[in-house]
């Protein structure tokens, strides 16, 4: 990897079948990198893992990141022109972070779920209004908890109404009160995929935390991924765009 730095570089992953390579910039996860010993052959082991619910990067004893922004050329294209189409979203909220990440839940088929009190907050102005679910999904196990009806956004199914993801945006709270609620949860009920959305800066106390003991004794650091807000607007810009090639 210490080739790769000081330079526009790019991680490619491809594979049969794609429509669209993913092209990950190394600069964004050089930290995460920087973070773990290589393996024993010298080389990082990293994954690719795509659901329904977005494709996560996995690197091996670091974490989970969410790279759905990171398909097609756009950001390989702006390298070479040296120029940056990174969206302004240092500027935007906690809610408007929120409204997104239900809009993408509803492009990808999903039904929406917000706790009620913070509807009132969202802002339809950044996204095309979707409909939101009145109830809190099922987990298939038994009935859910207050604990899961506060989470800020969760994801369903569209036609069976069991959880598929949940994501909280943690604007000024601590990365820690988000995995604790996560964890509280999928202790009781084994969430299917979890997402703690925050701005880039804090991703490397994304990967502190997650690593602890107890989040690896529940099993949540498998299941948990960090969105940085970049990866959450680009995410929807390509979504109502369409593939770029």
């Amino acid at each position: 990897m210490a080739l790769l730095e000081g330079f526009p570089s790019f991680i490619a992953f491809l594979w049969d079948g794609q429509k669209e390579p993913l092209l990950i910039p190394y600069q964004q996860f050089s930290d995460v990198f920087r973070s773990v010993e290589p393996a024993s052959d010298g080389q990082y082991k990293a994954h690719i893992y795509m659901s329904e619910e977005g494709t996560d990067l996995h690197i091996v004893r670091a974490g989970r990141f969410g790279v759905d922004s990171y398909f097609g050329l756009a950001e390989l294209r702006a390298a070479i022109l040296e120029r940056s189409d990174e969206p302004l979203t240092a500027e935007l909220t906690h809610y408007q972070i929120q409204t997104i990440v239900g809009a993408i839940g509803a492009l990808t088929g999903h039904a929406v779920y917000v706790p009620a009190n913070d509807r009132p907050f969202l802002d339809w102005s950044i996204v095309d209004q979707f409909e939101l679910a009145s109830e809190v999904p099922s987990t298939g196990r038994r009935a859910p908890t207050a604990s899961l009806s506060f989470i800020d956004v969760l994801w369903t199914h569209p036609t069976r109404n069991l959880l598929t993801a949940a994501f909280e945006v943690e604007h000024s709270t601590p990365i820690y009160s988000g995995l604790l609620r996560f964890n509280d949860v999928h202790i009781d009920f084994k969430l299917p995929r979890a997402g703690i959305v925050a701005q880039a800066e804090r991703k490397e106390a994304f990967l502190r935390q997650i690593n602890r003991r107890t989040f690896r004794a529940s099993g949540l650091n498998e299941i948990c991924l960090f969105y940085s807000y970049n990866d959450i607007y680009g995410w929807y810009q390509r979504l109502r765009s369409g593939p770029q090639t």
